[in-house]
């Protein structure tokens, strides 16, 4: 575990980019909020003055972290692409990492930590996670459902220990979370974050090879679905007769 890591991810409205070397707590990163969720068409350009700013030369770096979603179809998958694209260039392999996993590891935990993301439609992204350990250890599969089928589904693996609630996915379902219980509306992860789960990743050995790495959404996109959902209401015009 040695070398340049570069580890990125584009699943929010928080586009993440951070680099540094695996045991190291120097971090070099990049972190842009933007609700129109237009960040990811900016990642190259990003990635290429990020690399300036480290002092280091894309062909030093031996493995690519990337957060394969679940979250916004677009911002995966061109985060995905984009990875794909340099780790083919460069001949290095890919950390998968999920983007629920680095949300987790963005807030500091005294209890299980159970990130979520808005997936729409009245659901949310969600799964379960220790990082008490300075680990990110999945305490359940992940899942798209509401908050309280959510809490239904993990009531076992929680007891009767409340999560700490973290996320986009906290403020639209507010009016389930349990009273209590400690919330953290984060817009998605932090560059610590997403470091630390791209670490833990790598540390158990699941880099793969860059043409093996897939996009995370855990449902379909309306598109994928047939349904049409224009975002605003159909206007008729005034002068047109009929």
């Amino acid at each position: 575990m040695s070398g340049w890591i570069l580890a990125l991810d584009a699943s929010t409205s928080r586009s993440v980019l951070a680099i540094g070397q695996a045991g190291s707590p120097d971090l070099v990163s990049d972190v842009e909020d933007d609700s129109a969720n237009q960040a990811s068409a900016r990642l190259q350009a990003r990635i290429e003055a990020l690399l300036g700013r480290a002092g280091v030369r894309a062909r030093e770096l031996t493995a690519i972290g990337c957060g394969r979603g679940p979250g916004t179809f677009t911002g995966t998958r061109v985060a995905v692409a984009t990875a794909k694209g340099l780790a083919l260039g460069l001949g290095v392999p890919i950390v998968p990492v999920s983007t629920l996993a680095a949300l987790a590891a963005s807030v500091p935990a005294t209890r299980a930590v159970m990130p979520l993301l808005d997936a729409r439609r009245g659901e949310v992204y969600g799964a379960l996670f220790d990082t008490r350990a300075g680990d990110v250890v999945a305490g359940s599969p992940e899942r798209c459902a509401t908050l309280p089928d959510l809490l239904a589904a993990f009531a076992e693996a929680l007891g009767d220990v409340p999560a700490h609630l973290v996320g986009p996915g906290v403020t639209v379902q507010i009016e389930h979370v349990p009273p209590g219980w400690v919330t953290s509306a984060l817009p998605g992860p932090s560059d610590d974050g997403l470091w630390s789960a791209t670490m833990a990743a790598h540390a158990r050995g699941e880099a793969v090879d860059a043409a093996d790495i897939d996009a995370v959404y855990l449902r379909q996109s309306y598109a994928e679905l047939g349904v049409n959902t224009p975002k605003r209401k159909p206007f008729k015009s005034p002068f047109i007769a009929g």
